[in-house]
């Protein structure tokens, strides 16, 4: 075997790593980015973590004393979901650029998606063509959404 196939490997191999490492860091820089929405009404602001996770609730009137329970109710449920689909939009917009096609973005948001596997086993099924030049499944393997 030429050293020509062994550098092109090497390289894509190496390509793999850096983008691991920019997915790594990419989600921890997420994961500490916290989420601040505030009523329409502006009587209650609602915080959630890096991970969609409530993190205070702030009443900012004493509006609220004055407010029905289930008006109450309303405004938080209202608030926590506005919050909960403006993380959810960051963290999209923000892995955009990095998510091949075909890629479940809801497995990713459901935090049910292993980007170490998934590199890993293309280094994997890389060494497999390398040694044979054959293409054959890595157990482990994650089917793709499309």
């Amino acid at each position: 075997m030429s050293a020509q196939p062994h550098e092109s490997f090497q390289e894509a191999v190496n390509e793999l790593r850096r983008s691991q490492e920019r997915l790594r860091s990419l989600r921890k820089e997420m994961q500490g980015k916290a989420t601040k929405v505030t009523s329409k009404d502006g009587v209650v602001t609602v915080t959630l973590d890096g991970r969609s996770e409530v993190t205070s609730i702030a009443f900012n009137t004493a509006k609220f004393r004055r407010m029905a329970p289930a008006e109450l109710g309303s405004v938080l449920v209202e608030t926590i979901s506005r919050a909960r689909s403006e993380g959810r939009s960051r963290v999209i917009g923000a892995y955009r650029s990095m998510i091949p096609n075909g890629m479940d973005i809801d497995a990713i948001m459901a935090g049910k998606f292993d980007v170490d596997m998934i590199l890993n086993d293309a280094v994997h099924r890389a060494d497999a063509i390398m040694a044979d030049g054959k293409p054959r499944p890595v157990a482990g393997a994650v089917a793709r959404k499309g």
